[in-house]
This record gives C-alpha cells, structure tokens and sequence, in this order.
C-alpha cells in the first residue's frame, strides 16, 4: 500500500467537507443580495430613487454641473444652494396609460444627489438648463475686489 495514500485521502476528504460549506456560504450571501434587491423594489411601490450621474468642472470664471435627469422636464427640477453645497432633485410621474397594466415600473421616479463646491460663487448669477435629459447648471465664480485708498 502506498504510504501517501492515506495523506492524499484526507486532503481530499478536507477539501470535499470544506467545498459545500463555501459555496453553501456564498449561495447564502447572494441569495441574501438577491432578496434585498427584491424587497426593496416591492417595499417602494413603483417608487425609483437615485443619484443622478454628475459631472463637476471648473473653468476660469466658473463652475459647471452636469446631471443626467432622463424623462425629467425642467418643471420637476429643484435646485439648492447652502454653504457650497449644490443639491439637485426631481420628481416626475409618469403618464398613467389607459388598460390594465400587466406590470408597471415607470410609474414614479425621484432623483436627488449633492455635490460641494471647491471655490465661491455668485448664487444670484447663476442659471441652469434642461436639454435632452441633461441638466446643466452654471455657476460663475465669486470675484471680491478690493478697492485701493489714496
């Protein structure tokens, strides 16, 4: 008999027991995700929240946000400025269609995310536009000047 039989029988025995425990493990963990994610899309009742996409990007004399806001009109847009701090929110419902809905997941849709602003700016100058499901918001920068006595 071959004296590294044994050895090699155990091993194997230890891999074959810890085997089905990790992936046990692992099944556990995302079937864990998997029903998180169900949940909460029963929990919200058609609701879909999310943070928009956001671009931030300074130039000389400004500072410009980009949101992607799709199926938002310039109407369901909010926008907020608190100590550097823009915040961008919409909330849209979509058009209720006439019929029996087999399945609805458009029904309601909310978007909301912030971003701090690296320098100040001048909040009464600032504008901002809807195009194409993108929201641009411009920000010019806030230029103090000093005034030289003689």
């Amino acid at each position: 008999m071959n004296p590294f039989y044994k050895k090699q029988t155990k091993e194997n025995e230890c891999e074959q027991e810890a085997e089905p425990e990790s992936k046990s493990s692992m099944n556990n963990i995302f079937s864990k995700i998997t029903s998180l994610g169900k949940n909460a899309k029963e929990n919200t009742f058609g609701e879909f929240r999310q943070t928009p996409l956001m671009d931030l990007i300074e130039r000389k004399n400004d500072i410009v946000l980009k949101a992607d806001l799709p199926g938002v009109t310039k109407d369901d847009v909010t926008l907020e400025i608190q100590d550097r701090l823009l915040t961008v929110r919409a909330e849209c419902l979509t058009d209720i269609e006439e019929g029996i809905y087999i399945r609805r997941e458009r029904f309601y849709r909310k978007y909301e995310g912030s971003v701090n602003i690296p320098v100040q700016i001048d909040e009464e100058k600032a504008t901002a536009k809807l195009a194409n499901g993108v929201l641009t918001v411009f920000l010019p920068k806030k230029i103090d000047t000093i005034e030289v006595e003689d």
